[in-house]
């Protein structure tokens, strides 16, 4: 057995273990180190899930998470690198590392220090996107670098793309909103020799974790052990033998929903007193259920995981799982599912602080080295226009999003979606160990063609949509 593999057969050890079994685990590890570079707190419990899979596997880029932007005019990097300097000066958790402690792994908090502003090599425009991917797929060292590294590609004169690269053990999509709009405000003033305009963080994202690990949570642990026990796996037909060891590796295909096609299902949610996400969402449930044949399967939805005030300004990784138990029995109509969706989603955001790690533990999910847990399927509805994300403008820079298509997910199957001029776009991340290009777009094709029917007729059951696929 390689080293790879005996990592990724420790992976499968982790979920449920006890305390004292996952510290035998680590030790067997080795690498237990010991400094006073900084503050040391412990890791919230969504990190130190992060932390396991990143130690167990330290080449694996699928949870680096980079953006992008492209700067129109004469960029000053000077005033760029300082702004990234205090921005992570303000964040402790962007100046942190994460190392073995005894048998627990400890974030360790650095003194504030210039951070570096990579140059990305390339020979052209059309060398552009390579060198953005290599960059953006670099691999963190969590104990001696920081989670956070920016770079910077020329491709011509008044012309800089901007890359930034975090570990998703620092940051969620809210954290990322945060840091390219205290970035854009520090380059101006840096830009205009003044101080940045921005308010004083109530806490640090290291304080939260000591309060999470600190929270009760038996009662959402019970109603998530009764509404997910027995929950199946979804296995969606694959055109390709699954690896017996999950790679990551991933591709996209975009889709766009016509305004023609959504307002109707939106009609239709209002009248249910539901919203545009559980119509949207009862509408991939459909998808899916057609595309497997399954009747019962989990969704996963990203939610923020900010319950206080005081934990909208920090950087940090606050997101969680909110986990849909789909119910597809009893050949029901879209009506009679937008009602179940609806309830599950009330429910779940009743109970949606539990942290995903401890209903995995909770339910003893069996690990499979081969697939994510318990969600093997992702679905979000963005609440902001991805074209139109913290405007066009960087300072005295036009500014705009240059997306690099990524070559990992997370989940098997994922769709993104947002509002944007001509309808609902998105994209559709998929497992392409799994799923051939024309598999994915076929999905795309099925749930266009699922919203716009249950949007003409919501009283049409799903045994009369199988012709979808």
């Amino acid at each position: 057995m390689t080293a790879a593999e005996r990592r990724a057969a420790l992976i499968g050890k982790l979920a449920g273990l006890p305390p004292e079994r996952r510290a035998a685990l680590l030790r067997s590890l080795g690498g237990e180190r010991a400094d006073a570079d900084g503050q040391e707190w412990p890791l919230s419990p969504g990190q130190e899930r992060l932390w396991f899979l990143s130690r167990f596997d330290p080449e694996d880029a699928s949870y680096n998470t980079p953006w992008c932007m492209r700067l129109r005019g004469p960029l000053d990097a000077g005033a760029l690198a300082a702004a990234f300097t205090r921005v992570v000066a303000r964040h402790e958790v962007l100046r942190t590392r994460f190392r073995l402690r005894g048998d627990a792994p400890v974030q360790v908090v650095l003194p504030p220090g210039p951070v570096p502003l990579e140059k990305i090599a390339i020979s052209g425009e059309a060398d552009l996107d390579r060198a953005l991917r290599e960059f953006a797929e670099r691999p963190f060292d969590l104990e001696n670098e920081p989670p956070l590294r920016a770079g910077l590609a020329t491709p011509g004169e008044d012309d800089a793309v901007v890359c930034i690269v975090l570990h998703h053990i620092v940051v969620d999509g809210w954290s990322l909103d945060v840091l390219l709009r205290e970035l854009a405000e520090c380059y101006a003033a840096a830009r205009e020799g003044r101080e940045p305009e921005l308010p004083e963080l109530p806490t640090q994202y290291p304080r939260f974790a000591v309060q999470e690990r600190q929270r009760d949570h038996t009662e959402g642990l019970r109603f998530w052990a009764s509404r997910l026990a027995g929950a199946p796996t979804l296995d969606l037909p694959a055109d390709r033998p699954r690896p017996l060891r999950w790679s990551g590796r991933g591709a996209r295909v975009e889709l766009l929903l016509p305004p023609e096609d959504v307002t109707p299902l939106e009609r239709v949610a209002r009248r249910r007193r539901c919203t545009s996400f559980m119509a949207l969402a009862a509408a991939y449930e459909v998808t899916l259920g057609l595309a497997s044949g399954q009747r019962d399967f989990c969704v996963g939805v990203p939610v923020a995981g900010r319950p206080r005030s005081e934990l909208a300004p920090l950087i940090g990784y606050f997101g969680n799982t909110l986990v849909l138990r789909a119910d597809l029995s009893g050949d029901p109509s879209f009506h009679e599912l937008l009602d179940r969706v609806r309830e599950a989603a009330l429910a779940g955001m009743r109970h949606a602080d539990v942290p995903f790690e401890h209903i995995l533990a909770a339910l003893r999910v069996p690990r499979d080295i081969g697939r994510p847990p318990l969600c093997q399927t992702m679905f979000n509805l963005h609440n902001l226009p991805n074209d139109d994300l913290l405007g066009t403008r960087f300072g005295d820079l036009d500014r705009e999003i240059h997306v690099v298509p990524p070559s990992h997910t997370k989940a098997e199957i994922s769709i993104d979606l947002w509002r944007g001029p001509e309808g609902l776009g998105g994209v559709l991340d998929y497992s392409s160990d799994l799923f051939a290009p024309a598999t994915a777009n076929r999905l795309v094709r099925g749930f266009a063609e699922v919203v716009r029917r249950a949007g003409a007729d919501p009283d049409v059951r799903l045994s009369a949509l199988s012709g979808v696929f």
